[in-house]
């Protein structure tokens, strides 16, 4: 206290520029303080961990518990948020019969049979909404890719298609706009079949509710934009690229492939590789690298068919939006117009139909 108030009197008689107004505090009695466990707490740690590892592996892996058993489960709330979430305006009742497997009515059906109640549950399974929803979806994907691809032959475009309606593909994007926490289904975690059909089901719910033209935007928009980052050459592998290089340009009129060796580096060790130009009338189409001659030679040809085809690297991205603007009509003429088959594939013929 003393020094203190010696200090407010060397402030009030020298003012504040040359006194500090802060002293040096010194610690006093400073006691350091240890955090003390009791010896039961590390061993019941390890053998819980040990238990925890034990479950785990007896199970294949963590156990995965259903947003249905937490406390704040709300599946009517559920429900409301998904529509908003995505944007879409669904029927309740048609999105409750979309989001219904047949298994999860069969479960329920005998667990009341079982405590002897008689089962008379008003569920509707997703069956027909997801048959529906195939056919809605598979129209739209062809119509367009053949809007888009005009110049490539049906047959990469039945493997584009069969790509995007794939197992893999529409489950991943069913696992990505949450349909496995709304699906009432039998089994838990839910299988690859559950996803694909809950997921044509709301396309057809969709459908129902706000009309086809909105359900075919939902699949643009979430299962056509999977096509971004592949590469659309590697979906369709054409048995014979150099047979069918061959006859395409039998067909145009044009002389027979001529292969050349171009360049070749590393053809004595492990790492060779090999640059082949693929030539009809003297004049450049392509060409192609591999490690040995026959690579090079089928890789040529390849690049000559994409440039055929127009499915190059450097080819225009997919248009999504309002540059469909332009194809949109097309779209409904060609679901059920096929392209030119690979085996009558000229470019005249393609030209004319595109036209």
């Amino acid at each position: 206290m003393a020094a203190l108030w010696k200090t407010c009197q060397q402030c009030l008689r020298y003012g504040f520029s040359n006194v500090s107004i802060y002293t040096s505090i010194t610690a006093v009695n400073a006691i350091s303080k240890r955090n003390f466990k009791a010896h039961w707490v590390a061993p019941t740690l390890r053998e819980l961990k040990r238990r925890k590892v034990i479950e785990e592996d007896r199970n294949g892996g963590q156990k995965i518990f259903h947003r249905s058993t937490f406390l704040e489960w709300n599946y009517d709330a559920e429900i409301f948020a998904f529509s908003n979430r995505l944007g879409e305006k669904f029927n309740d009742s048609s999105l409750r019969a979309a989001l219904t497997h047949k298994s999860y009515i069969e479960r329920e059906t005998a667990r009341l049979s079982d405590v002897g109640v008689e089962s008379n549950l008003q569920f509707q399974d997703n069956e027909a909404l997801a048959q529906k929803g195939g056919e809605i979806m598979s129209k739209f994907i062809n119509g367009y890719l053949r809007a888009v691809f005009t110049q490539v032959p049906e047959e990469l475009i039945r493997a584009m298609h069969d790509f995007l309606t794939s197992n893999s593909t529409l489950e991943t994007v069913a696992k990505h706009i949450g349909l496995g926490d709304l699906m009432l289904c039998a089994d838990f975690p839910c299988k690859t079949e559950t996803y694909v059909k809950s997921f044509k089901a709301v396309v057809a719910a969709l459908a129902e509710s706000s009309g086809e033209e909105r359900a075919r935007v939902f699949v643009q928009d979430l299962v056509v934009t999977q096509l971004y980052g592949q590469d659309v050459n590697e979906l369709w592998n054409p048995v014979d690229p150099v047979g069918n290089l061959t006859a395409i340009l039998k067909r145009e009129g044009k002389a027979e492939p001529e292969f050349r060796l171009i360049r070749q580096s590393g053809s004595s060790s492990i790492l060779a590789v090999y640059y082949v130009g693929v030539y009809s009338d003297k004049n450049f189409i392509s060409e192609g690298a591999g490690e040995s001659l026959e690579v090079a030679k089928e890789m040529a040809a390849r690049e000559a068919l994409k440039k055929l085809f127009h499915t190059e690297d450097s080819m225009r991205a997919l248009p999504f939006g309002r540059q469909l603007k332009n194809i949109q009509s097309k779209i409904a003429q060609l679901e059920n117009q096929p392209n030119v088959q690979l085996s009558e594939w000229i470019s005249k013929k393609v030209m004319s139909a595109v036209h």
